[in-house]
């Protein structure tokens, strides 16, 4: 045997890296694989209705002109796009797998921008794993076609990107420019991320600190511009295109009839987060329970041993403070805009989570490397809870995946197509639609009235509009719907899924004779769909 070939334990360690990585890439696609699998089964929520339907919509309408939508525009573009591309897995099976590759993203990036500021593996991907088993992102606000997940990755990446950049010799002005254009692009997806922007514009004026303000206007803050406008452009167009729709639509609904409706509808929904002080207590469990608990541990452990380094020349050399400061704005900044909209919901108080990757890979720095060895036990722990966390949501989601057919967007493709055979089998007269569930005509190619177009958000809040908003809206209310059914008789009527707001709608189906037939798979968490036929015309 030759001298210079490796003994058996050299071999060994040699071996041993190399299949550590194949079993953390293994573990990884099974944990990508049950995310994947829980999503695609996750029942149906009234939320999707809103942001889905606009994929199909947006071919023949103008957004906020055409159709109701209170939200920023980019998610909606968004949805649009990835029907395009895979329109067999239909609307809502497109705009989750959009929502699956947000996923995809978030994490990459955790890992990404935590290995690049900390150069530690362990600690980036324990950071990846705890924001995986997050039981608010294991949820409504995670695993359906919203717009809630969307804006995390840029969210995460901005400022990510933003600090990689200011830190070193000098600013990367390349860097810079993509974290402008993420921070724009995740106001874009939604309004509340917005509270990244401002913390990161003031550190361009700060950082680095060792060179001149001359240039850092000129390498920093000029960059992080020309992509920050880059990134809003889609926004910037419809506002300065019709700045009274999009005001309306976005920021006055918000503000004004959903707040007087959950107002005089509190008593409907128990535990609702109306409040200061719910609210308080809604954040409370979001931020400070099962992993988002863990994930906050970590910064805190870190910060404990940062103060507690015993070189603090070292630290010093490393940099990075005024880079903690900006994390520490950004998270503080997105919680308190968090606590703002009324009532609360989980999904809001998910953004400043983001911000503990980046604020634990900026304190991993400034560690001695016998403190970050000491800390070793602590990430391996975090990441054993981790998985104990999230094991009863996404164990199941690996069985799922061997039922396909039984998928939340499988069954809606189903459901609309037996709707389009019930019409023509009733040989009903061709008419719109009449439901609070869209997606299932929709999905079928089916036309329905572009004032229920999205669902049930425009038609609640009709009572509660001022003259202004009314007349900005393309919405139809309760005492508007008869006259607007005699203009226009719909073919059918899909009931059986909110029957108080159905009210009006089953009343005027009784008294024009549209006859009930049965029809598969329409049912879902909100009840089991009931097609009401419009009479076929007499004979001459």
């Amino acid at each position: 045997m030759s001298v210079l070939a490796p003994s058996g334990p050299a071999r060994a360690a040699g071996l041993r890296v190399p299949l550590r990585a194949v079993l953390s890439g293994l573990a990884a696609a099974l944990l990508l694989a049950a995310l994947y699998g829980r999503m695609m089964s996750y029942g149906l929520r009234s939320d999707e209705t809103l942001f889905v339907a606009p994929a199909a919509l947006l071919q023949d309408a103008r957004m906020y002109h055409g159709f109701f939508y209170n939200h920023a525009p980019d998610s909606a573009w968004l949805f649009r796009g990835f029907y395009l591309l895979f329109e067999p897995l239909g609307l809502l099976g497109s705009a989750r797998l959009a929502v699956f590759a947000a996923w995809l993203l978030l994490l990459a990036a955790a890992v990404g921008i935590t290995w690049r500021l900390a150069r530690s593996v362990p600690l980036a991907l324990t950071c990846a794993l705890a924001l995986t088993a997050c039981e608010t992102l294991l949820t409504q606000a995670g695993m359906t076609a919203t717009n809630n997940l969307l804006p995390l990755p840029f969210a995460l990446l901005g400022p990510g990107l933003f600090c990689c950049a200011t830190l070193g010799s000098g600013p990367r002005r390349g860097l810079l420019v993509l974290a402008g254009f993420c921070l724009s692009l995740a106001a874009g997806l939604k309004v509340s991320a917005v509270a990244f922007i401002p913390p990161v514009a003031a550190a361009a004026f700060f950082l680095p600190a060792a060179v001149p303000l001359r240039v850092r206007l000129a390498q920093v803050v000029l960059p992080l511009v020309l992509g920050g406008t880059a990134g809003a452009l889609p926004l910037l167009w419809y506002l300065l295109s019709d700045p009274a729709l999009f005001l309306a639509h976005v920021l006055k609904f918000h503000t004004g009839p959903h707040v007087a409706y959950w107002q005089a509808h509190a008593a409907e929904e128990p535990g609702l987060a109306l409040g200061l002080g719910a609210r308080l207590q809604l954040a409370y469990r979001v931020w400070f329970s099962g992993a988002a608990l863990l994930l906050a541990l970590l910064p805190a452990c870190l910060f404990w041993a940062a103060a507690r380094a015993p070189g603090r020349g070292q630290a010093a050399q490393t940099g990075g403070a005024g880079q903690i400061i900006t994390v520490l704005a950004a998270l503080a900044l997105s919680a308190g805009l968090s606590l703002i909209p009324a009532p609360g919901f989980p999904q809001y108080y998910i953004p400043p989570l983001v911000c503990l990757p980046l604020l634990s890979a900026l304190l991993w720095r400034r560690l001695a490397p016998e403190q970050r060895a000491g800390l070793m036990p602590l990430l391996g722990g975090v990441s054993l809870l981790c998985l104990a966390l999230a094991a009863p949501r996404l164990g199941p989601g690996l069985v799922r995946l061997a039922e396909p057919d039984n998928f939340t967007a499988a069954r809606i493709i189903r459901g609309g197509d037996a709707i389009r055979a019930a019409l023509a089998e009733g040989n009903s007269p061709p008419g719109p639609i009449a439901t609070f569930q869209p997606l299932y005509p929709l999905e079928a190619g089916l036309p329905v009235y572009p004032e229920l177009a999205t669902g049930s958000f425009a038609y609640r809040v009709v009572p509660y509009l001022d003259d202004g908003l009314r007349a900005q809206y393309r919405a139809a209310g309760p005492q508007d719907l008869a006259a607007r059914f005699d203009a226009e008789p719909p073919a059918a009527f899909l009931l059986g899924y909110a029957p108080e707001l159905e009210a009006e709608m089953r009343a005027y189906a009784g008294a024009n004779g549209y006859r009930a037939v049965p029809v598969q798979d329409l049912s879902n968490r909100y009840g089991t769909g009931q097609l009401l036929l419009r009479p076929a015309p007499s004979p001459p």
